[in-house]
């Protein structure tokens, strides 16, 4: 089952990018027993097995600027999802998740966890423990050597 809603922030473009962060956290809000595999993949927290795929396209329209969310799951998650997102919205943070960051960061099921970061064809990159994330949505790996790398979500996964 999926479903389909647009969004309508009251936000500026640049913070656009945190929405897919938001509606992962509004689909957790509405399943408590789901986690978030980094950058905005909503799992079972407690087998990592995938809940529903968080994807969003944006535009502008007669109305304005809007995001098209696409969910793994049915339309019952709609609600919490658009309170999350204007919740989001309403606190008018500069960086795109500093309002949420602490909410993510508990969510996340692989933080200070063992992973392999990976290109999306899925070749491996590097590995080691993903230590944190930052108001942007990039993962701060710490490698085996001790050196931490952030990885932006538009070039990398973690497995």
């Amino acid at each position: 089952m999926s479903s389909s809603l647009v969004l309508r922030p009251a936000v500026g473009m640049r913070q656009y990018v945190g929405v897919p962060y938001v509606v992962a956290l509004g689909v957790c809000d509405a399943l408590p027993q789901a986690g978030i595999a980094w950058p905005h993949d909503v799992v079972d927290a407690a087998t990592g097995e995938l809940i529903c795929a968080v994807r969003t396209r944006g535009g502008y329209d007669d109305e304005g600027m809007f995001v098209q969310v696409e969910l793994g799951v049915g339309p019952e998650v709609h609600e919490a999802v658009r309170q999350r997102v204007e919740l989001w919205a309403a606190q008018g943070s500069v960086a795109p998740l500093s309002s949420v960051l602490a909410d993510y960061a508990d969510k996340l099921v692989q933080l200070n966890k063992d992973v392999r970061v990976c290109y999306p064809n899925g070749t491996v990159y590097a590995e080691g423990t993903f230590v944190g994330i930052d108001v942007w949505g990039r993962a701060t790996v710490r490698l085996v050597s001790g050196q931490d790398i952030e990885f932006p979500p538009e070039k990398f996964r973690l497995a």
